[in-house]
């Protein structure tokens, strides 16, 4: 990952075009480029000057390069290695400077940071003895809680079953039960109803002696008679064989 100020000083540095030429009254000084204007003015060396220039430009680059390291967390320190190389370059190419050292160092930050990407992916996918030991007790607890929540609810289902069982044979009894009393008061209306005609044909007959007029002493002596004569007649018959 580019740091944006490291970025933007990379861009906006190159190697400094050669001097090839001076502005006029300069003359002087580029002959004495290498010694003194006079007594009265100080030295200036135009490669010194760019050179210092230089490393206190590189140095700036890796003051800021070596912070932005230390402000990324070692989660992340891997992200950045692509984006230091080119600054490393920029770095060897503005001068005549030995960095072989911030090339080792940095090769050895990335590598390590190799190592501990490596090592953290291995340990996200195993999780410790005491990680795991947690987590199993968690799920045997969990398990016992579940399996105490099945035995209920199965006792639960169970007792329901045997209500329902139980209704159900009741209700069988009572259809049997309903079956009798359905014939049991069919043939005690068939019976009522013959008691209630035999009342109506008694009341009928009652009715008719109440209207029918009382025999007289002579009628029935009548009757008697007339009675008598039919059994002896009756008998008479009886005892009668004209082909004997």
């Amino acid at each position: 990952m580019h740091d944006p100020q490291h970025t933007n000083a990379c861009s906006t540095v190159a190697t400094p075009p050669p001097i090839t030429s001076m502005p006029a009254g300069t003359s002087k000084m580029k002959e004495t480029a290498k010694g003194s204007y006079n007594g009265a003015c100080s030295v200036f060396v135009g490669e010194d000057f760019l050179k210092n220039r230089t490393r206190n430009f590189i140095r700036e680059l890796w003051k800021d390069l070596r912070a932005k390291i230390a402000r990324t967390s070692i989660d992340s320190i891997s992200s950045l290695e692509e984006g230091v190389q080119p600054v490393l370059e920029t770095m060897k190419n503005l001068g005549n400077f030995d960095i072989s050292c911030l090339e080792e160092s940095l090769k050895t930050l990335f590598s390590q940071a190799t190592a501990y990407d490596e090592a953290r992916s291995l340990s996200s996918e195993k999780a410790s003895k005491e990680i795991l030991a947690r987590q199993l007790k968690e799920a045997k607890d969990r398990l016992h809680n579940t399996q105490v929540r099945e035995q209920k609810e199965t006792l639960q289902v169970q007792a329901t079953n045997d209500d329902l069982v139980s209704v159900k044979k009741e209700r069988a009894a009572l259809n049997v039960r309903i079956g009798d009393l359905r014939s049991s008061l069919k043939r005690q209306q068939e019976l009522l109803g013959a008691v209630q005609t035999e009342i109506r044909e008694i009341n009928e007959e009652i009715t008719a002696i109440e209207n029918t007029s009382p025999l007289s002493d002579d009628m029935v002596e009548d009757l008697r008679a007339s009675a008598k004569l039919l059994e002896d007649a009756k008998e008479n018959l009886r005892d009668l064989d004209p082909f004997a």
